[in-house]
């Protein structure tokens, strides 16, 4: 019988990921459905729940499915059973569970206890092994220095990288080692007037030239090819960059 374990994050403080996002920036995030504080809250980052976004409904990023870019990379990889894998940003699991039905050592770390709770109920109904935690992604990193053959993120440079990117290069070089793959799908920003409606839906966006500017630096660029990325804003699928990387 396969074994979820989820870590115990009883003493975990409530700052989230997204705490280390801009302010004015995050709060004039449209989502159907979830009320932000106005732009002069006094609120601070850290006391912003982003449980909300669970609490409130289903988030728009949170689709249920997985991405096909993703899997069409991974699967072209041919990684060897046991390999150690981080899943950045993991929200309800659902490339984390892939993964992991890939006989793959699967960590999957996401600040909202909403989204890692769906995760562990997935997990559960697939009898599937993987550990799940509840956490800042740079606080894991630096208390877990573990170095991962494969780091992905669906969805997360993209965010993070507007004002902590070096903080999150600095992050990738710790957590991997020679020969390490690291994999983000980021929202395409060669869209002109349908970006602007993607970033009101909470899909930020990155040009070409930027993803390879600023990750090649620290990594071979494997590929770096025009996808796609879904959201639950529209049918359609937004563009994205499907980026993979390697690390010499």
């Amino acid at each position: 019988m396969n074994e979820l374990i989820k870590a115990d994050n009883t003493k975990t403080q409530k700052t989230s990921k997204w705490a280390r996002v801009p302010k004015e920036y995050a709060l004039n995030l449209t989502l159907p459905g979830l009320e932000l504080p106005p732009k002069d809250s006094t609120k601070s980052q850290k006391e912003f729940d982003w449980d909300d976004f669970y609490r409130q409904g289903t988030p728009s990023w949170d689709t249920g499915e997985l991405e096909p870019d993703f899997k069409q990379v991974v699967d072209g990889l041919n990684l060897k059973t046991r390999t150690t894998v981080l899943d950045i940003g993991c929200g309800s699991g659902i490339e984390a569970l892939y993964m992991a039905q890939k006989r793959f050592e699967v960590t999957a770390v996401d600040c909202s206890r909403m989204a890692t709770d769906r995760a562990s109920s997935r997990a559960d109904i697939r009898n599937a092994q993987l550990r799940i935690v509840t956490d800042d992604i740079f606080r894991f990193t630096h208390h877990n220095r573990n170095q991962y053959d494969f780091v992905y993120d669906i969805g997360f440079y993209h965010f993070i990288r507007q004002r902590f990117l070096a903080d999150y290069i600095d992050m990738l070089w710790r957590i991997t080692k020679k020969g390490s793959y690291y994999y983000t799908l980021a929202g395409a920003s060669e869209e002109g007037l349908e970006r602007e409606y993607a970033e009101q839906n909470f899909l930020p966006s990155v040009s070409q030239e930027e993803v390879t500017e600023e990750l090649a630096s620290l990594f071979e660029i494997v590929e770096v090819r025009q996808g796609t990325i879904r959201s639950r804003a529209k049918d359609e699928p937004f563009l994205a960059w499907s980026c993979l990387f390697r690390r010499p």
